[in-house]
C-alpha cells in the first residue's frame, strides 16, 4: 500500500466519523465502504462500518464486519467489544459473553477454573480439619 492509499483511507475514516456525529449513518456507511474498497485490510474501517450498522439495527451485517476486523487484527479490544454487542443483539448470549471476555482480556473458562481450584482447596482444608477432629475425639 502506498502512502497515498494510507492518506486516502484515513480520510474516509475521518469523513465517516464526522457523518456519524451528524447522525448521517447511511452516508457514513457508504464512506466506510469506499474506504474498505481501497484498503480492505484496514481493520479500523471494518470496526467503524460495524458500528454504523449497529446504529442502523443491522446486527447480522455488523457482526460480519467485526468478524472481518478480528481476522485482520485478532487482539483488538474494541472489535471484540462491539462484536459482543452485535452477538448480544442477535440473541447469541454465550458467544457474546465470550467476546466480552476477550475484550476484557479474561477467559471465562480460566476464571471458572480458578474458582473451582479455590473451592477444591477450601473443601480439602475443611476435610483435613474434620479428619483431624475425628482423630482427636
Amino acid at each position: 500500500m502506498s502512502y497515498y492509499d494510507f492518506e486516502q483511507h484515513e480520510a474516509f475514516c475521518e469523513q465517516g466519523k464526522e457523518l456519524v456525529s451528524s447522525g448521517c449513518y447511511e452516508e457514513a456507511l457508504a464512506c466506510y465502504e469506499q474506504g474498505i474498497a481501497i484498503a480492505p485490510n484496514h481493520h479500523m474501517l471494518w470496526i467503524l462500518r460495524g458500528g454504523v450498522l449497529t446504529h442502523l439495527d443491522r446486527y447480522s451485517e455488523a457482526k460480519n464486519s467485526f468478524e472481518q476486523a478480528l481476522k485482520i487484527q485478532p487482539n483488538d479490544k474494541d472489535a471484540w467489544l462491539f462484536f459482543g454487542v452485535a452477538l448480544q443483539q442477535l440473541g447469541q448470549y454465550q458467544k457474546a459473553y465470550a467476546a466480552f471476555d476477550e475484550a476484557l482480556g479474561t477467559k471465562q473458562r480460566s476464571l471458572w477454573q480458578k474458582l473451582t481450584q479455590a473451592f477444591k482447596k477450601r473443601v480439602y482444608g475443611i476435610t483435613c480439619v474434620l479428619f483431624d477432629a475425628q482423630k482427636v475425639g
